[in-house]
Formats: structure tokens, sequence, C-alpha cells
């Protein structure tokens, strides 16, 4: 049996912020072990949570010790009311896919009964769709009553940037931080390695990994809100972050909420068509070579200038040059997911009427046969995927 130790250690502060860190420690039956550590960089000025406080490091490794089968002991203090939230989210994922995460056993040192909330809230800010809408609509108060205070846009390099691009990813920062100080909204940058740790699926991961951030901001702002993905009438389940798994990442003294999904995409952007900045530097892209623009042909791009159509926005100045037949010429949809969004976005078009000389493309789209996964043919850490591996390097 695998156990997984968590260890924290003590904050570190110099000139280029405030790293917080904790050991995971990976012990074999056969008692071989391995140790790596988990590290967060915060602002200098943002007040921390205690050293001892694991919640952060529990959120950002309960599913990978899923996928393990690996029990784990902190060995610091975490709240409550966390753990209570973990022991549901084991059974979703669980029951979502039972082949893939098993329900593990967690030991605390110290469980926390009495949290205490400070005001404010804090939003994941990537500068895509679902995040410049819940910016924008909790800083003009188009979320009525649901509004929320919110005092910063958490950028996280090390998630969709990767962290040796520190050129992209500071273009892509100062660009964040135009957009947020149009509506009045702080932009805090935090580092992390957290995406390089483990092998498994970001769509399952992604709202875990971002819930450990964002809570390690607890004594900062006491809410934290996650744009949503799909909307409720085309929820996709298992997926990372979904209404009904975001509130489970929740702790006593941080509250997470899946925000915006009474909307699509579509319908997103139809809003945010009156924040012209926000349009302007929207940045949907995660496969082109420059990580601060979009590359316009993507599939993401391709989705995404389809929504500006049924929006009413026709060339929005984000993508560099407009609509063209060849960007459907070779486009493989990836994944059930995705194909349920092209599929959203043909009914979508048919309601409003708007785009219509696009709908064969996309329905060439969606016939179109995706190529294979590879990652199912090649298990990460396979053999198989070792022997390919060589045999390319070999050629090459």
């Amino acid at each position: 049996m695998l156990n997984i130790d968590l260890l924290p250690q003590p904050l570190r502060s110099d000139e280029k912020g405030q790293k917080r860190c904790c050991l995971l420690q990976q012990t074999t039956a056969n008692g071989q072990m391995t140790e790596k550590a988990l590290w967060f960089v915060y602002p200098a000025n943002l007040p921390m949570p205690e050293d001892d406080d694991c919640d952060a490091y529990l959120l950002a490794t309960l599913l990978p010790a899923m996928q393990m089968r690996a029990a784990i002991h902190v060995h610091g203090s975490v709240s409550h009311e966390l753990l209570a939230n973990l022991t549901e989210l084991q059974y979703v994922w669980n029951k979502w896919l039972p082949d893939r995460y098993f329900l593990i056993d967690i030991q605390v040192d110290r469980m926390r009964e009495q949290d205490w909330h400070v005001g404010g809230a804090i939003a994941a800010f990537s500068g895509g769709v679902d995040a410049q809408f819940t910016a924008y609509r909790h800083a003009t108060g188009r979320a009525g009553y649901a509004t929320r205070n919110i005092k910063a846009g958490v950028f996280v390099h090390g998630f969709d940037i990767p962290l040796e691009d520190t050129k992209g990813f500071a273009s892509a920062a100062k660009i964040a931080a135009k957009v947020l100080a149009d509506i009045n909204i702080d932009l805090v940058i935090v580092k992390t390695n957290i995406r390089t740790l483990w092998s498994i699926n970001w769509e399952d991961y992604h709202a875990a990994a971002i819930a450990s951030v964002l809570c390690g901001l607890k004594r900062y702002a006491g809410i934290g809100l996650i744009g949503s993905g799909d909307s409720y009438d085309v929820l996709i389940s298992p997926w990372g972050s979904h209404p009904i798994t975001d509130p489970l990442l929740s702790s006593g003294d941080f509250r997470l909420i899946h925000d915006g999904a009474g909307f699509s995409r579509s319908e997103k952007l139809q809003a945010l068509a009156e924040w012209p900045l926000g349009i302007e530097n929207l940045r949907v892209c995660w496969v082109g070579d420059k990580h601060d623009s979009n590359c316009g042909r993507c599939e993401k791009c391709v989705r995404t200038r389809l929504n500006f159509l049924v929006a009413g926005i026709d060339n929005p100045q984000c993508f560099s040059e407009p609509m063209d037949s060849s960007l459907f010429k070779s486009m493989a949809l990836k994944g059930r997911a995705v194909s349920i969004d092209w599929k959203l976005i043909r009914h979508e078009m048919i309601k409003t009427g708007r785009g219509l000389e696009w709908l064969p493309y996309i329905e060439k789209a969606l016939k179109r046969k995706p190529p294979p996964n590879l990652n199912r043919l090649f298990p990460v850490g396979s053999r198989r995927r070792m022997w390919v591996k060589k045999l390319l390097m070999r050629n090459g």
C-alpha cells in the first residue's frame, strides 16, 4: 500500500514573494520512499495562513492520491469542514470514475474546529471567457443578490502557461492587470509547481488545483469564485469544475463558489460585448506558440469565434484575422465535452438565426472521426509508452 505524508514547511519570504511549501513523502509497502516538494509563491504584501495550515496542500494532493490508492497523513492542521467536504468529494469521483479514483483514508495531526472568514472575494482569472464574465458581472453588480465584492483576480503561472515561459506569462499578466484595472479589480499573481508533480488528467484535476491556490489567500479574502464552463442545461459529468464538486472544495474559513452556470458561453460573450476592453484582450488559446495571445486557428479559438457569431459579434479584436472556411478543413473534435460544446453552438445558431452560413462546416467537424487518444493507447508510465518513446528517440 502506498502512503503519502504531507509535511508543511516554514514560510519563506524574500524580494520574489512568500513561498508556502509542503514536502510530499511517498512510501511504498516495502518501505521505499520518494520525496518531492509542492510549492506556491504569493505576493509579498498579502497575509498568509499559519505554517501548519495544510488545507491547500490536501486539496492539491487528494485526487492524485485517490488515483494511486494512497492513504494520506497530514502532519499539520486541516479544517474539519474541509475534511467533511473531501469525504463527500471522494464519493463523487469514485461514482463518476470507479476505475480511476478509489476511496482512500486521510489522517490529520490536528483538526481545526473553529474557523473564521475574512470579508471579500477573489476570483480565478486567466483572461478567458468564463473568468472575464465572472469578474465583469460581479464588478458591475450584474449578479444581483449574488454579487460579491471581488478584491482581486488571481492569475496562476504554472497552469496553462508553463513556469519556464516567463516572457509569455509576463506579457499575459500585464494584459490581465490592465483589463481588471478597468473594472477596479486588482491582479494577484501566484506561481506554483502543482501541475508538474503528478500524471493526472487536467480535465479532472483543474478545479482542485485552482482551489488549492485560492485557499492560500484565505486571510486576504474568505470567498473564491471559479467561473463555470458549462451551463446548467448541458452539464458534463465527470468534469473537474462542476456545480456539484466545486463547493466541496470549501473549508471552514474559505468558501468556494461555482459561478455563472446560468449562462452559456455565447450568452456570456453577449454580456461582455458591453465591455470593449475585455473583448479586445480576451485570451482563450493554450496551444499557440504565444501564450499572451490567441492563435485563432486551434479548436478552442475557432469554437470561441463561433460563440462570438452567436452572440452577434463579428470579427472581435482578440483575433487578428477574420473567420475563414480553411479553419474547418481538418478540424478534429477531441472528446465528448468538446463535441457537446459544438452541438450547443449549432443549436444556438439555429435558434438565433446568427452564423447560419457556418452550419455546414460545423456539421462536417461533428461527423469527422477524431484522432486516437494516445494517452489511452500509451498510458503515462506504461511499458508500451516507454518503448514507443525509445523507438522515436532512436529514429529521431
